[in-house]
């Protein structure tokens, strides 16, 4: 990984370095591969042979992309440095992995990560190389799942190498069966005796020629070796004849401890052990740490005598350098038996100097080292609210690891950051208890504790849909005295929105929104968080999308997503937000072909990053796309992981949604079996709600009753229908109906008309297309079907007074039904690939109505890999769902007829 957090550092050539010529060759004709694997135990020469590739890679067109791995470094820290390693090349790559790992705190799965990044590739036409060095540190798992991803599925023009001391514990079997790998191991990396001359002659030596076989024989062509040697006999020449074999780093531990560190000056030698508790460094921290006499001195004399020392390309314009990994392990040995005093000294100095530069977690590891744990909190109180600003919460989460919990409950500054990046990773517990230690610690007298403290207690009530909680701490936000603290401007009003939007008072929803954009410190607008402006825009149209206005949420939203998305690109939080409440309002006003590019590009970011509102309703919305698309089982899949975020969560009101939607979308199929076991769930549901009047409770009650009213509906039993309605279509019904109330009277107009009661049911189809009208909706009324169209067609014809617009709203509505249509069945044209063995698999599944969870587990892999082969099988079929996919594959033969 980088030195420090930032992404600043790629090795570099070191001047004078052999060219391995033949090895090259055989790089040069396995640049098309996609994996290449190059094996050897340290100095061995690795990474020098993978920099000269680069130079020839670079050279025939290709991208690089280069990240080393240091030791303890877990896949979170992995991850840091790919993403610095991809960005330097394009940061549109990894732009939407990047924002999905930085809102994921668990990282339970790496395949979302990995999915993203394949897919930021495949948007590429270069051929990009990912080299990854010093693999054999990897120790997570998770990494290395990522890395098996990437080869399972990484597309033509994506090569992979991997740089180790050990074979990666990856399955390669597939790629080598279709000779898709190249491997390079330790009798490959070794000099021959025309290179080890080569060598000799790049360092002066005395006599190279007559002295290569020598060396040669000593080193058998090991180059951590070779260079060992030279720098003994490049003190004393007479030494070559009695030199000792070094060959392995065993060999060069002894012979380094007792040859090399006991003729190094003692100054000098305690200099570079204090140097190597760093993992990287530049002529600045040098300066620091050693002195502006012997700093720079020292650097220069190891950069001139080659004394293991590999340099980087850095930050602020200067050079960083690294020990050689055999160097730095002999140096930390040295540093552990050090004077404690001595030791201590030196992660302080550390400490202040990477806090300086805002390396949190550099400067906070190192302050814990040196002891001082109230300068390592220190740091994190000085950046914190930055970093949370910035939306990096990975980088905030990770230095605030660092931290003994003992310090951190002492600090009431630190336990808020840590509780709000619990919230916004949805940690809810843990949230919970961080909210109880702050009330313990919090003063009487202190407005601003007392303000942070609410307003992350109001954020987590309405993250839980605890809605009671979240009004019992309402007079204290409306009266909290925000000051220039954008947190408490930005998250006051943007909380206030949404509670007020919940329950349905959108003018006031609408009134807190005004006034400035918050600032932060340096005076700069603050954007992004869930406190930025771009998040008020999302919000501000999620006010009218939730009060029906669909005529100024379409612009508002629109702008909203443009905003963001060019601000902080198409998968920041208020785009993603933006995109879910949009996507409502694209279905309601019957913009098919527009929710498509809308939702599937970002979707994954939807659904870990956005409001409970937004995910709930892009979810419904993708799956009433389904649905109409003729692919109803694409849309249960959809649904049972609504379900399981739901209950995961918590939140019942998600769990309503789903249901009715699963509901919907068995009566489409016929299976009234199922109807039925949806509907019990959907009553059991509202009967925990029973009695609450909290709007959500309220909506439970009122979806059970509208499926209750579908169910008799497809029994055909319309007055049983009517009366399930009735209980809840009183004159407050908005409060629970609020998007479904056309659909819910509309239905009502239809059942009066079947039984025969022709002028209620004018009446409330009048009632029902003018709120329609006045509102833009459309999708809403098309979807109660084609007996409910000729019906409000009835109604236009037969009504002497009928309002001209609603007249023509109504012929408008008969027009737009027949807009859409789902495509024709796909013809017997020959697949445009085979199947592999694992899309068969995947494809008899499908036959047997498994959902994606079920075929995950019966495979062993993890649902985002299953909904990869998916889409590879959809595009290999010329198909786009479950449904069509089993109607094709049983066309072809390829599964049963069932």
């Amino acid at each position: 990984m980088n030195p420090v957090e930032t992404p600043a550092t790629l090795p570099r050539l070191e001047p004078g370095s052999i060219e391995r010529t033949q090895l090259l060759a055989r790089l040069s004709e396995a640049r098309h591969k996609p994996c290449v694997l190059i094996l050897g135990p340290a100095g061995s020469g690795k990474t020098t042979l993978a920099l000269q590739w680069r130079a020839q890679a670079l050279a025939y067109g290709h991208d690089f992309a280069w990240m080393t791995v240091v030791p303890g470094d877990d896949a979170q820290a992995m991850l840091d440095a790919l993403f610095a390693a991809l960005d330097r090349v394009d940061p549109e790559i990894a732009r939407e992995a990047h924002f999905i790992y930085n809102r994921d705190g668990e990282l339970r799965s790496p395949d979302p990560i990995a999915i993203a990044v394949l897919r930021g590739l495949m948007r590429r036409s270069r051929a990009l190389v990912l080299l990854i060095d010093d693999y054999q540190n990897v120790s997570d798992a998770r990494a290395h799942t990522l890395l098996q991803t990437w080869l399972d599925f990484a597309p033509p023009h994506f090569h992979l190498v991997l740089v180790s001391r050990s074979v990666p514990p990856l399955s390669l079997s597939r790629l080598r069966d279709k000779d898709a790998v190249m491997e390079l191991g330790f009798a490959d990396l070794r000099f021959a005796l025309d290179e080890v001359r080569a060598f000799a002659h790049s360092r002066h030596m005395g006599s190279p020629d007559r002295d290569a076989r020598r060396l040669h024989d000593i080193t058998d062509g090991w180059i951590a070796g070779l260079q060992l040697v030279a720098l003994d006999i490049q003190r004393q020449p007479e030494r070559l004849g009695r030199a000792v074999p070094v060959q392995n780093p065993h060999d060069f531990t002894a012979y380094f401890n007792r040859e090399v560190l006991s003729q190094l000056d003692l100054r000098e030698l305690d200099a570079m052990t204090c140097l190597a508790a760093a993992r990287g460094f530049n002529l600045a921290l040098v300066r620091d740490l050693l002195g502006d006499e012997q700093g720079p001195a020292l650097l220069e004399r190891m950069r001139r005598e080659h004394l293991f020392l590999m340099p980087m390309d850095g930050m602020e314009r200067q050079g960083w350098f690294r020990f050689h990994p055999l160097f730095r392990d002999l140096l930390l040995e040295r540093l552990e038996r050090m004077p404690d005093a001595q030791r201590r000294q030196t992660h302080s100095v550390l400490s202040q100097w990477f806090g300086r530069r805002k390396h949190l977690r550099e400067a906070v590891h190192h302050g814990v080292a040196s002891g001082d744990l109230v300068q390592a909190a220190d740091w994190l109180d000085r950046w914190a609210r930055e970093l949370f600003l910035n939306g990096e919460l990975q980088r905030l989460v990770r230095a605030v690891s660092e931290l003994p919990r003992a310090i951190l409950r002492e600090r009431g500054s630190l336990l808020l950051w840590l509780g709000w990046s619990q919230l916004c990773y949805r940690q809810f517990a843990a949230c919970h208890d961080s909210l109880a230690a702050l009330k313990d610690r919090m003063r009487g007298n202190d407005p601003e504790a007392r303000a942070h403290w609410s307003l992350l207690a109001f954020s987590l009530a309405l993250q839980e849909d605890d809605i009671p909680t979240a009004q019992a701490l309402l007079p204290a936000m409306q009266a909290m005295r925000q000051g220039s603290d954008a947190v408490l401007i930005g998250g006051r009003r943007n909380l206030l929105s949404w509670l007020f939007t919940h329950e349905g008072d959108f003018e006031q929803a609408r009134k807190v929104m005004q006034g400035a954009v918050p600032s932060r410190e340096d005076g700069s607008p603050l954007l992004d968080s869930p406190f930025g402006a771009l998040m008020s825009q999302a919000l501000r149209g999620f006010a009218l999308m939730h009060s029906c206005d669909m005529r100024q949420a379409e612009p508002a939203l629109r702008d909203a997503l443009a905003d963001a998305e060019r601000a902080l690109g198409p998968y920041c939080e208020a785009a993603c937000n933006a995109a879910g409440f949009l996507s409502a309002v694209l279905y309601e006003v019957n913009d098919i072909d527009g929710l498509h590019p809308l939702l599937e590009p970002r979707f994954d970011a939807i659904e870990r990053v956005t409001l409970p509102d937004a995910l709930i309703t892009a979810a419904v919305v993708r799956c009433r796309l389904r649905r109409l698309e003729g692919n109803p089982l694409e849309a249960l899949e959809g649904l049972d992981r609504l379900e399981e975020l739901a209950q995961r969560r918590g939140l019942d009101r998600a769990l309503g949604f789903a249901l009715i939607e699963r509901l919907r979308t068995d009566l489409h199929m016929g299976q009234m079996a199922t109807a039925w076991q949806t509907l019990h769930a959907l009553q059991a549901l509202a009967r925990r709600h029973a009695g609450n009047a909290a709007p959500a409770s309220r909506r439970a009650v009122g979806l059970a009753a509208y499926g209750t009213a579908l169910v008799a509906v497809a029994e055909h039993d319309d007055r049983g229908a009517l009366a399930a309605l009735e209980p809840v279509c009183g004159p407050d019904d908005a409060a629970w109906l609020r998007r479904d109330r056309a659909s819910v009277h509309g239905l009502r107009a239809l059942l009066w008309a079947r039984l025969g009661q022709h002028e209620l049911a004018m009446n409330q189809m009048a009632s029902v297309l003018r709120d329609a009208q006045r509102q833009g909706m459309v999708r809403s009324l098309l979807d109660l079907g084609a007996e409910w169209l000729a019906l409000a067609l009835r109604w236009a014809q037969e009504t002497p007074d009928a309002d001209p617009v609603l007249v023509f709203y109504v012929e408008r509505l008969q027009a737009q039904a027949a807009l859409f249509r789902p495509e024709a069945p796909p013809s017997l044209a020959p697949l445009k690939e085979s199947l592999s063995e694992r899309e068969h698999e995947i494809l008899r599944a499908l036959a047997n109505a498994m959902s994606n969870k079920r075929i995950a587990q019966a495979l062993g892999v993890s649902p985002e890999t299953v909904k990869w082969h998916l889409k590879n099988v959809y595009g290999k079929l010329g198909v786009t769902g479950r449904d069509d996919a089993v109607a094709r594959a049983r066309d072809l033969g390829l599964v049963g007829q069932g």
